[in-house]
């Protein structure tokens, strides 16, 4: 190639492709990273409605605990009115 133009446009041509690479390589990363913001993103999100799931679960349990014991002292409480009604009727059929 002895044409000073022809040469200029494949050294150009060379260092466009150059620049045309490190753009695709570079858009290749943007995205990657935007790729890995929104997984860190959804991680942190699933772990906060897993922490919030998990505390729920908690107050729930102690709920549960707190009613079982009341049904517990009900029953008990129940089991003596019966008694105290049963000698109560005891009394009057025997007074009768």
């Amino acid at each position: 190639m002895s044409n000073p133009a022809a040469h200029a446009t494949m050294s150009n041509v060379v260092g466009m492709s150059a620049i045309a690479a490190g753009s695709v390589h570079l858009a290749m990363g943007i995205a990657n990273a935007i790729d890995a913001a929104g997984e860190a993103l959804y991680d942190h999100r699933y772990q906060t409605a897993l922490e919030a799931a998990a505390a729920h679960a908690n107050q729930m349990e102690a709920v549960a605990r707190t009613a079982v014991e009341m049904i517990a002292e009900l029953e008990a409480e129940n089991v003596r009115l019966r008694a105290a009604c049963r000698q109560r009727s005891d009394y009057i059929r025997a007074m009768q």
